[in-house]
């Protein structure tokens, strides 16, 4: 199910829309308005994950802080943890060790990152400079150990993106343990400073397809196109194989210790997803030996953790799936 706490970003980067459409000052709801809509989803029986589909949750951090979280904190005690909560927000989260606490004490478990790229030039160029001059990946190891998966989103295809960007890409996301790794060809979508830019530069092609995996390019890129689709499947091809995805799913698993917050809620159709798990990733699976790997080494060193390594086994089934399906067209 989804919420919407906030609308509006304090960031202006040059590729993303939202600002132009929602501005840079977050407006936000009351504390009292998101109680009403959680207890809305409660007595209607839902019993799962909630997604707040803010484009930046963070983006007034005192508001949270004080009022929103705190609230939230107070109704999820009180009706023992019946939700699992994820967003989206800024790297600049791991800046503050309070709101982490509050976060993973209100019961959120995830959070998707915008990332982009490793490389600072990139980065200048498109305004995302709260990315900038940081220790990326230890940054994203503060928020993991803090109790919160990170998921992150990553963009090739920049002005300034060198031919060695596939390599440095593929060794920063397999440094971070980030399992959710959605890499994406830049695209200039309608609204955003991006396509006015291209557009002045006589270098727009069309409108975007809204398909981020069908390594499809709305303009003319500084790189090669060639060279930059065939680094691009390569990066895929990498990140998201048996050998490097559970490799990163075990070293995010090594240092993530969630609160024990919420009580387990049992239902068939998690039996069911495991036991299907076992099957088609098990037995007759190419990764099967990756899969029981992470299975023992999971059973054995982090009991607790057995869902979630299940669960990410099953993620990156799909991730792979999706790209051999895309590459085969």
């Amino acid at each position: 199910m989804s919420v919407q706490y906030s609308r509006g970003c304090p960031f202006n980067c040059e590729f993303c829309s939202v600002t132009a459409l929602n501005g840079h000052k977050p407006r936000t709801k009351t504390a009292e308005q998101m109680i009403n809509e959680l207890e809305s989803l409660y007595r209607w029986g839902w019993r799962d994950a909630v997604f707040f589909v803010d484009d930046n949750f963070i983006g007034n951090k005192r508001k949270l802080k004080e009022e929103v979280l705190p609230a939230i904190i107070a109704w999820m005690t009180k009706h023992r943890y019946p939700f699992t909560f994820s967003t989206q927000c800024s790297i600049d989260l791991a800046d503050d060790e309070e709101m982490m606490e509050l976060m993973v004490r209100a019961g959120f478990q995830t959070v998707f990152v915008g990332i982009e790229t490793p490389n600072e030039a990139s980065l200048s160029e498109c305004g995302k400079n709260q990315n900038m001059g940081r220790d990326m990946v230890a940054n994203i190891k503060k928020i993991q150990k803090a109790g919160i998966e990170v998921q992150a989103g990553f963009i090739l295809g920049f002005d300034n993106d060198p031919e060695s960007i596939f390599v440095r890409l593929v060794e920063f996301i397999q440094d971070t343990g980030i399992g959710t790794a959605m890499v994406g060809l830049l695209n200039a979508g309608r609204g955003s400073q991006l396509y006015q830019r291209l557009k002045s530069e006589n270098r727009l092609l069309r409108e975007t397809t809204g398909d981020n995996t069908d390594f499809s390019l709305n303009f003319i890129p500084r790189m090669d196109y060639k060279t930059l689709i065939a680094g691009y499947k390569d990066v895929l091809s990498h990140i998201y194989s048996p050998e490097y995805y559970y490799e990163r799913v075990k070293k995010f698993l090594k240092d993530f210790e969630p609160p024990r917050l919420r009580p387990v809620y049992f239902r068939f159709v998690h039996l069911k997803a495991f036991f299907k798990s076992i099957w088609y990733l098990g037995i007759v699976g190419k990764e099967r030996l990756y899969y029981w790997r992470l299975f023992f080494w999971t059973l054995y060193k982090k009991p607790a953790l057995i869902p979630i390594a299940v669960t990410m086994s099953i993620q990156g089934y799909h991730f792979r799936r999706v790209f051999e399906t895309q590459t085969r067209q």
